[in-house]
């Protein structure tokens, strides 16, 4: 097949003949859009869910609505949790926190406008493919339906946080579409307005920084131009990159950020399987775009276990991807469709996989968004080929009597329609997070973030149900899915932490900490949460300690902030009472020297803790906390003599040795504190 040629540069590539001329195709822009609305208005009545939580309804800038709008500018997208994950993608921000002020928290106006959003999408998308395939219409109608009604744009189209991803893939197309036009005509405002939409697809998400890659392939496949030419275009958009990313440095303080590499979305930290596991990822993403069944909104650790090169997934991936690789380059001089569209697949599917590949990070059907186009591309572009051609012109005559041009017809019926059956079918499912969760444990079960969720949203139902055999059941569902997530992640924080408030509600305060002391201590909600449940079992001047901790981490924690007062009340009064009343009880001049320690009123602690083992010579913790309080006073000596004595009740205390041997070790007697370190050790 020839390649095009300059006598024609409006030309479309030789592999795809103009169709015939038809009348009123000019109105076929406006199909996309109303597909979206039969795709996705069935979303339009749910709730919230997922990140939707922390992203709109509990972001303290999205919430102050119009005055918000300067933070959500100047912050990271994940300030409001008070982490810097190197994210800056304030456009859907401002536009939640606009839609806040207009109407408030209201899920369905969200997600309408997401749906809307969609809508213009299918409109610029078909006005783009136009552009690149003129005389074209039909061809440019099936493959913008096929890529609207893929069903793993549900994941973003059905949650309303998504919509970063709608908007750095709509101003991504603009600017793609207004650069190719600059490129048949030189009119500059078409280039001024392309830099302007690239921009804001930057600050949609940064992922869009594939268009800058896209633009020099776009040109040279469909116009004439020369290198020198596709390079001076490229290179106006390598500056509006620079310019994204100074800004984005100047905001927020860092390109990159610092992830917490936690094992549920980094699980592929082993340099030694990130290869192979990229690969099997790879094969995955191919097999959800011919078979988007069982979809899932969470692919975390351990749901895809790390491959190895002994998986014969990751071969065959291999192979296919070597396969589209010299497919895509032995075409490229043919400017051959196919070609076009490996490249346009692989550069848009190069940021998901290089999460994997760089960071150890996990697959998500969101990463496919903008793959689909150029996946639908192609099919669209073999089904066509069907279609007889006229002899002399190989244009395309829409003849469906033979049946090569009856099996395109019922192929691209059949895959439209089964794409559009399956989105429909899952916008319920992100009804709201119990609908979301509970569906798709079905098939995530070994995920320890996804079942964390549902038994989340089990425990949920059960604080909230009035039916005592209700609560009952909910509660031990719920905590049989919270045990699965730790069996699949013993280390998981978050599971750790729900756990701790089940046994909150089931007043079990003693195992309720102990989850709480599993869970991540330098988070505030962590520790405000098991400052309650020492508050519950008594302990107020750890609970005072907690909550204050807490509110270092996190100022705007509102648990903290609004318990504080009640715990330092508490706290007073016991303080008081146990000083107005003497006992005879050494717990209770142990409580009192705990409660002086918290004041850090260290020397008229030393004398309650004294008192409480005068009373009771063998209570060993108010002896520790005599010694721990002599070490907080820098006098060892004294400090020494406690351990030790603790030691004469309870020669096998652990704690007291290794006090003992780092005691020792402070004033120098390096004879001791090997033996009391050695001890420990055995």
């Amino acid at each position: 097949m020839k390649t095009t040629t300059t006598k024609n540069p409006r030309q479309t590539p030789r592999q795809m003949p103009p169709e015939p001329p038809m009348r009123n195709t000019r109105y076929l822009v406006w199909v996309p859009f109303v597909f979206a609305f039969v795709l996705y208005a069935n979303s339009i009545s749910n709730e919230f869910a997922l990140d939707d939580i922390p992203q709109i309804v509990s972001h303290r800038y999205v919430q102050q609505g119009w005055a918000g709008i300067d933070d959500l500018i100047s912050t990271n997208y994940w300030s409001a949790s008070n982490e810097n994950l190197g994210y800056y993608r304030p456009l859907s921000h401002i536009s939640f926190a606009v839609e806040n002020a207009l109407h408030g928290n209201n899920p369905h106006m969200m997600h309408f406008i997401n749906v809307l959003l969609y809508a213009l999408t299918g409109m610029v998308v078909f006005a783009f493919l136009s552009a690149l395939f003129r005389r074209m219409p039909w061809f440019v109608l099936v493959a913008t339906l096929l890529f609207m009604a893929h069903p793993v744009h549900t994941e973003v189209v059905a949650n309303i946080k998504s919509r970063d991803e709608i908007l750095s893939f709509l101003n991504g197309t603009l600017a793609l579409w207004l650069a190719f036009n600059y490129s048949k005509n030189k009119y500059l405002p078409a280039l001024i307005l392309s830099w302007v939409f690239y921009f804001l697809a930057l600050m949609s998400k940064e992922t869009a920084m594939t268009t800058l890659v896209l633009v020099p392939f776009m040109i040279y496949f469909f116009t004439p131009k020369k290198g020198g030419r596709i390079a001076g275009i490229t290179l106006s958009f390598v500056i509006v990159s620079g310019l994204f990313l100074i800004l984005k440095y100047a905001l927020i303080g860092t390109l990159s950020g610092n992830p917490p590499h936690e094992i549920n979305v980094y699980p592929y930290q082993e340099t030694a399987v990130r290869i192979p596991t990229t690969l099997y990822i790879f094969g995955m993403y191919l097999w959800r775009l011919i078979v988007p069944v069982r979809l899932l909104y969470d692919y975390s650790y351990n749901q895809i276990p790390a491959a190895t090169w002994a998986s014969p997934v990751v071969w065959l991936s291999l192979i296919i991807a070597i396969t589209l690789i010299v497919i895509a380059f032995r075409r490229l001089k043919r400017k051959d469709i196919i070609s076009f569209s490996i490249f346009y697949f692989g550069i848009t599917l190069s940021v998901g996989l290089a999460f994997v590949l760089t960071r150890g990070g996990i697959m998500a059907e969101r990463f496919l968004y903008a793959p689909v186009l150029g996946f639908s591309l192609a099919v669209t572009y073999l089904l066509f080929k069907l279609l007889p051609r006229e002899a002399k012109t190989k244009a395309i005559i829409y003849d469906f009597r033979p049946m090569t041009s009856k099996v395109m017809a019922g192929a691209l019926v059949l895959l439209v329609v089964f794409y559009s059956v399956r989105t429909i079918a899952r916008n319920p499912v992100w009804k709201n997070n119990f609908t979301l969760f509970s569906h798709d444990v079905r098939y995530g079960g070994n995920s320890a973030l996804l079942t964390k969720h549902y038994g989340s949203e089990l425990i949920n139902q059960s604080v909230a149900a009035t039916d005592q055999a209700e609560k009952d059941s909910l509660m031990q569902l719920g905590i049989a899915q919270v045990e699965r997530s730790l069996q699949i992640n013993p280390s998981f924080s978050e599971a750790w932490f729900k756990l701790g408030y089940a046994y909150y509600q089931l007043r079990d305060y003693d195992q309720s900490i102990a989850c709480y002391k599993k869970t991540n201590q330098n988070n505030s909600m962590n520790l405000s949460n098991m400052a309650l449940a020492y508050y519950m079992k008594g302990e107020h001047g750890e609970a005072l300690r907690l909550l204050n901790r807490s509110l270092e981490l996190d100022p705007y924690n509102n648990t903290a902030r609004s318990n504080l007062p009640l715990v330092q009340r508490a706290f007073d009064q016991k303080l008081q009472m146990l000083k107005r009343n003497p006992s005879t009880d050494p717990q209770h001049y142990y409580e009192l020297g705990n409660l002086l320690i918290d004041m850090k009123n260290y020397q008229e602690a030393l004398v309650q803790f004294r008192q409480a083992a005068d009373l009771k010579p063998d209570f060993t913790p108010a002896l520790i906390q005599l010694g721990n309080t002599y070490y907080a006073l820098q006098d060892y000596n004294n400090a020494i003599a406690s351990f030790r004595q603790v030691l004469e009740h309870e020669p096998k205390n652990s704690e007291a040795r290794s006090k003992l041997s780092h005691l020792y070790g402070l004033i120098g007697n390096a004879q001791m504190q090997q033996f009391y370190g050695q001890s420990v050790q055995e």
